[in-house]
């Protein structure tokens, strides 16, 4: 899919979103991310593989391999233009039979989903934009009993082995995070800076929680992006698990990629609008790559029967 030129609204109709630039730059969903989610299902007792659903699925990235892993596949969004370009991408451009998918236009918090019919949610680099709490409740009553719920989100990359790269990125960040204003905004980052850990889950209703940190280096303020914080509810029960070194998430890159992704996030901010923050940062780099590390997080829960 990522050879597919395309140029739709995005996140918000009074903003542009490249969606040839998102899918170049952004983290590419590999192997071992796809294996966490389909072993945590595989492992369950009698799990079945008949319909998944891709909420927050912006283009399909991850509805894509959904269908083939699912007899059939839902595919949600809210925003104007999403699932009639992920329409476009999974049926025109990747040859997939319309008969395996459904589009909706629909928030992750209300849907028109049938109740205690689906096998596999992936909420996939969407959490934050919702109200977690009304969220997981819908999720909860679309799955069947021993469902999966699959969220995850991958922050923005740190610098390794380069304390001077890494402050002047610090820097960009954080004029990025000076214009992202507003009560969205805000909820977003009280999510994001505590790692998901904002997002609770009933005893009485779901069980098996495990939630993996992917290079974190042990710490979850790996994704804090600033000071808004919000209260954890990781209960003493829920499994964590910290994976390091995934090279998957890992690379080397240089001035304009860190350009080029930055332009990726909401709300688009011109280089023009951060000058010095950028020339900081190239000054730092000077000339060379910077090897990037990106954090992760993968949070697992199965609906209790």
């Amino acid at each position: 899919m990522a050879n597919v030129s395309v140029n739709e609204l995005g996140f918000s109709p009074k903003q542009g979103v490249n969606w040839s630039n998102y899918l170049v730059y952004r983290p590419v969903y590999q192997t071992s991310f796809f294996k966490r989610i389909f072993d945590y299902h595989a492992e369950k007792p009698g799990a079945t593989w008949t319909v998944g659903h891709d909420i927050g699925a912006g283009c399909g990235i991850v509805s894509f391999t959904l269908a083939i892993h699912f007899d059939s596949v839902i595919i949600s969004d809210p925003n104007d233009g999403y699932v009639t370009l992920a329409k476009k991408l999974l049926i025109e451009e990747a040859s997939l039979p319309e008969s395996k998918f459904t589009f909706l236009q629909e928030t992750a918090e209300e849907t028109s989903v049938d109740s205690g019919t689906i096998d596999l949610i992936a909420a996939c680099e969407c959490i934050q934009w919702t109200n977690p709490k009304a969220a997981i409740s819908e999720f909860s009553r679309q799955l069947k009993a021993g469902g999966t719920l699959a969220i995850t989100y991958y922050a923005r990359p740190l610098i390794d082995g380069n304390e001077r790269v890494q402050n002047a990125w610090k820097g960009v960040w954080g004029a990025h995070s000076k214009k992202a204003q507003g009560e969205v905004f805000d909820r977003a980052f009280r999510t994001i800076n505590t790692a998901l850990e904002n997002i609770e889950f009933p005893e009485g209703e779901w069980e098996a929680i495990k939630r993996v940190y992917i290079n974190a280096r042990g710490d979850v303020n790996a994704f804090v992006m600033n000071n808004l914080v919000d209260e954890r509810k990781v209960k003493e029960k829920e499994e964590k698990i910290w994976v390091e070194d995934d090279e998957e998430w890992v690379g080397m890159k240089d001035i304009e990629w860190f350009k080029a992704y930055l332009a990726t996030w909401v709300p688009y901010i011109p280089e023009a609008e951060m000058q010095d923050v950028w020339d900081e940062l190239e000054l730092a780099l000077e000339g060379k790559k910077a090897r990037i590390r990106t954090p992760v997080v993968m949070i697992f829960a199965t609906r209790r029967a």
